[in-house]
């Protein structure tokens, strides 16, 4: 595997395909247990390491380090080592599938809309892992905030960061538009059993609709 063949791939697919890396450590660490674990502690090394290696290789897209560092972060979301343990959530890659197939929107951009706006559904249900997520992987101190102010900060550091890098952030950028159906997709959606909180059809609807 030769980081340098990355180097052509333009800039979209490069940040669609980085986050897409993110999402999978995303979906495996916000999921039981949420006691210190191995697992997590690994997810949340990756996680630092996706950002500060997108950022890179925005900057610089012949970056050797960055590009091969985020190989090395795409096998390890998916080699299944930080899984072990866990329960896992894989609710907001069920509901891009769907999109993606509805839409033929690109996948990694579909995550990018669609991940913050869920995490804003659920945080309440897994808020210890939230806060976990916003100091260990954001830096933001907790110093001053309740419990539920430092989660939602770290949800909307990742939507910053999902601005930052460039991918969209509503389903219109994703060329959604007034005729998508959005209810059908919604009820084709698989509900996967692993999330924090239990997802239904109509909830899924609200999320599209607020993505919109």
């Amino acid at each position: 595997m030769d980081p340098t063949y990355t180097y052509s791939v333009p800039k979209k697919q490069m940040v669609s395909g980085g986050f897409d890396i993110l999402s999978h450590i995303m979906e495996t660490y916000f999921s039981e247990p949420d006691g210190g674990n191995v697992s997590d502690d690994i997810s949340e090394a990756l996680m630092r390491g996706v950002i500060r290696d997108l950022r890179a290789a925005v900057q610089n897209p012949e970056d050797y380090t960055a590009r091969s560092n985020l190989m090395w972060e795409s096998t390890m979301a998916e080699n299944r080592v930080i899984k072990l343990g866990k329960r896992m959530d894989f609710e907001c890659h069920q509901m891009e599938h769907q999109l993606g197939a509805y839409t033929n929107c690109n996948h990694g951009a579909g995550l990018a809309v669609l991940h913050p706006v869920y995490y804003r559904h659920i945080y309440k249900e897994g808020l210890t892992k939230f806060q976990k997520f916003a100091v260990n992987v954001w830096g933001i101190s907790p110093s001053g905030k309740t419990g539920e102010e430092l989660a939602c900060a770290g949800v909307e550091a990742l939507a910053d960061f999902i601005k930052e890098i460039g991918l969209p952030t509503t389903l219109r950028e994703l060329g959604v538009n007034e005729s998508t159906d959005l209810k059908a997709i919604a009820d084709s959606c698989n509900l996967a059993p692993g999330s924090y909180k239990k997802m239904t059809h109509e909830e899924i609807l609200n999320i599209f609709q607020e993505c919109y």
